[in-house]
């Protein structure tokens, strides 16, 4: 490990030419939860803990037993910060919490952040890999801003590739990259607030990678229900992918055709969503008031 870290340390130091510079970057991971399996949880850090400065754990649950425990099992790593939020308002607002926090708190613009969801971890020696290949392709290309890793187990692909986007989770950007973008777009409360993040970054000249060589593990409870291949969405989700998807097009969309692409997409899963799967009935009108809302912008938390 510690010859990994000499080699990352190296790297970084070539990227800035002023001879002045004595100080190294550090790697913060933030993690939202949500009511989550503690033991899961925890299992998860686990693998990673040792090879941060610190984890920024911020918690939405509304279950106090959890948050108990959450609370009890981080006071036994002394580089884990745990913040619960008063109220759930949503995964972009958690992540902008933890992101605010550093930024008052005058953390360096060279220091790496590296986001995860409370069921999603990346193997130890591979959270190094990733934060020299960010440094390595911003070094090429001063145009980078954020890599991803990759969640397809059967990526057969190798090296980095730039992507229209990627999730959140896996994700790993400098502080100062993140503040040239600016905040999550938390009033979306959940579903492609990644995305959308992305999308402005590149409105704003940027761009995002892949990073096919890191394998971001992502845990499920019970098996994803599927018909033909394709998953089904809980109903109460399809409003928010359907709001804010249309929302983050109308803020970002670099174009007509892009746009036109995305919009296909939704009326082929409205198709499916409603015809095959059940509650047929509920769907169609969460669709469409997700729909209704993302013409009229409306935001925040479902009511």
């Amino acid at each position: 490990m510690k010859v990994l870290w000499t080699i990352f340390m190296t790297q970084y130091k070539q990227l800035h030419t002023d001879d002045s510079y004595m100080t190294y970057p550090s790697i913060y991971v933030i993690v939202v939860t949500f009511n989550p399996r503690v033991k899961d949880l925890f299992n998860n850090i686990s693998r990673f803990c040792e090879s941060v400065d610190k984890i920024f754990l911020v918690d939405n649950s509304d279950d106090f037993s959890i948050c108990e425990q959450i609370e009890s099992k981080a006071k036994d790593h002394s580089n884990i910060v745990y913040r619960r939020l008063e109220s759930n308002n949503g995964i972009g607002s958690a992540q902008n919490e933890a992101v605010r926090y550093l930024i008052d708190n005058k953390y360096d613009d060279d220091d790496l952040l590296l986001f995860f969801d409370q069921d999603s971890y990346i193997e130890k020696g591979q959270l190094l890999d990733i934060a020299n290949h960010l440094i390595l392709e911003k070094k090429k290309n001063k145009k980078v801003i954020m890599l991803g890793a990759t969640a397809n187990s059967s990526d057969s692909e190798v090296g980095t590739t730039v992507a229209p986007h990627i999730i959140s989770s896996g994700s790993i950007v400098s502080l100062g990259d993140f503040k040239k973008v600016g905040y999550f777009d938390e009033e979306l409360f959940i579903d492609f607030i990644d995305f959308a993040w992305c999308w402005k970054a590149q409105a704003l000249g940027y761009q995002v990678m892949m990073d096919h060589d890191v394998f971001l593990h992502h845990q499920t409870t019970g098996q994803l229900r599927t018909i033909f291949g394709k998953g089904i969405d809980n109903p109460d989700r399809l409003y928010y992918v359907y709001r804010n998807l249309i929302i983050s097009l109308k803020r970002y969309s670099p174009s007509f055709s892009f746009s036109f692409g995305w919009y296909r997409h939704l009326f082929m899963k409205a198709v499916f969503q409603i015809i095959v799967a059940e509650s047929k009935r509920k769907r169609t009108v969460m669709i469409l008031k997700g729909i209704w809302h993302g013409m009229n912008d409306v935001t925040g938390k479902y009511k």
